[in-house]
């Protein structure tokens, strides 16, 4: 079995590898202050190891004293670039107090008092709860698809930890042995463990920059740019496989073509931002908005009886109306129609008795909501 030098060399070369491809992703991504922090957390990370695994051939200063906190140092990088990537302030404080403690106890049990035992009682919980917050830091994310790479980080870092709690139990009974103990087992397993957890740790971390970025790129293709609403293709994805309970409004801006005509159609624009924005304000979770073509929108409401449904609608229309002069500069209505799903409906058909509704409210006077009827009721 290699050493332990041998063993931290390759994961400095692997961990350079690594850093150097999160830096090349930073110039080309719009996570580049999580990459560059990953970067530089890496390489601190892994120079701190081998100038630890270096005792015996480097003064006690340097690879105690420098060693160690430059490890906590390079995952506090990581931890403070996980929290910017989950667009999360940093909190430094969780890895440069335990940066300062080992700067102290590796000089007070390295250089002035040496006592092994003392070191990894101090040195192994403060990895404990560095990887802890490595994941909290990136739990924030896990709505967001990165399941595969948040789960190989979370086993990595469970590994190491194990590891480095069984060190400490082990240097609790006094069994501990140096590092330059070449030839001791259970040094070279602390050491081939923590060193591919820690490659294995910075893998899962760009794997998860890479699964953000390919569900951005779904999002983006999901989405109208203008209105940030889901558009119609994407609609098909996200319905259910049965619109039993739901309710669905269509609703349509009121002479959208005369605000092009006399404002011009960057005034368009602003009022469908506005609509979108509106809609997507009063949706709970579960309801989807969709534009769908032009100035026309679908609301698809979860779980609502007429009456609520209705209320919605209602309240839809009157803040679009009341809000549109302070946020566009325009007098704006919209009309509204509503269906209510029936057993065995599907989308287009439910979608048809909106849009008839709709066609009801603006032949009624427009800016109102009206409610369809469904086939075979008598009104």
């Amino acid at each position: 079995m290699p050493e332990p030098r041998a063993i931290t060399m390759a994961a400095f070369m692997a961990a350079l590898t690594l850093a150097a491809l999160a830096g090349w992703l930073a110039s080309h991504s719009l996570y580049a202050g999580a990459l560059r922090k990953w970067a530089v957390g890496s390489v601190l990370a892994t120079g701190g190891a081998l100038l630890n695994v270096s005792q015996g051939l480097v003064p006690a200063e340097l690879s105690l004293v420098v060693g160690n906190p430059l490890m906590v140092v390079g995952v506090g990088l990581l931890i403070d670039g996980s929290h910017r990537l989950a667009g999360k302030p940093a909190r430094p404080l969780w890895w440069l107090l335990p940066a300062l403690c080992l700067v102290f106890s590796s000089y007070w049990w390295g250089v002035k008092f040496p006592s092994l035992s003392s070191r990894v009682l101090v040195f192994s919980p403060i990895i404990i709860w560095l990887m802890g917050c490595l994941l909290a830091a990136l739990w924030p994310l896990r709505r967001r698809g990165i399941g595969v790479g948040l789960a190989f980080v979370s086993i990595a870092a469970l590994l190491l930890s194990v590891m480095m709690l069984v060190r400490t139990l082990w240097a609790s009974q006094g069994h501990i042995q140096p590092v330059y103990a070449f030839g001791t087992p259970f040094n070279m397993v602390v050491y081939l463990v923590g060193a591919m957890s820690f490659v294995a740790i910075q893998t899962g971390l760009l794997l998860v920059h890479q699964l953000l970025v390919i569900a951005d790129l779904r999002s983006e293709a999901e989405r109208d740019a203008l209105t940030g609403l889901l558009n119609r293709h994407a609609l098909a994805s996200r319905l259910p496989t049965t619109l039993h309970g739901w309710a669905l409004v269509a609703v349509d801006i009121d002479h959208f073509k005369r605000i092009n005509d006399t404002h011009g159609h960057a005034a368009g624009d602003k009022v469908l931002a506005f609509v979108g924005q509106l809609l997507l304000r009063h949706l709970r979770e579960g309801d989807l908005a969709v534009r769908m073509g032009g100035e026309e929108f679908a609301v698809l409401l979860q779980g609502m009886e007429k009456p609520d449904a209705y209320a919605v609608a209602e309240r839809l229309r009157t803040e679009l109306q009341r809000l549109a002069p302070q946020r566009t500069g325009l007098t704006i209505t919209a009309s509204l129609g509503l269906a209510l799903t029936t057993p065995g409906i599907d989308f287009p058909a439910l979608w048809r008795q909106a849009d008839a509704a709709l066609y009801a409210a603006k032949s009624g006077g427009r800016n109102r909501v009206e409610c369809a009827v469904a086939p075979g009721v008598a009104p």
